[in-house]
């Protein structure tokens, strides 16, 4: 169970430093929650808590007819965390990472890799 948590945080610490460059950017191809902005650092900030913004990402995903693996919700070490992974080749993004952490709802991009 240790070994699953650290791998986690891992994840979570990868996300946050990775994907910070495609905070402030979101791809072409996604839409965003109303309400999310783009804090002083340039990470996206959703205005609705994490399950409504899972949820969002969730609908809008299945309506543009992209295949994406939803990992979660889930808690480890006080970060709520839901990925979408994509199952379509053709998306400019590999996964959607939305975090809850220190009382706000953080969205990460991550891109795919180029071929």
């Amino acid at each position: 169970m240790g070994r699953v948590r650290a791998r986690i945080a891992a994840i979570a610490l990868c996300v946050t430093l990775s994907g910070a460059a495609l905070a402030g950017n979101p791809p072409p191809d996604v839409r965003v929650p109303p309400g999310t902005r783009a804090d002083a650092a340039g990470i996206l900030v959703s205005g609705s808590g994490l399950r409504e913004t899972s949820d969002f990402f969730a609908r809008d995903l299945e309506a543009r007819g992209v295949i994406a693996k939803q990992i979660g919700p889930y808690r480890v070490r006080g970060v709520e965390l839901t990925r979408f992974v994509s199952q379509t080749p053709a998306t400019s993004w590999l996964a959607i990472h939305v975090l809850r952490r220190d009382g706000k709802t953080l969205i990460f991009f991550v891109p795919r890799p180029k071929a």
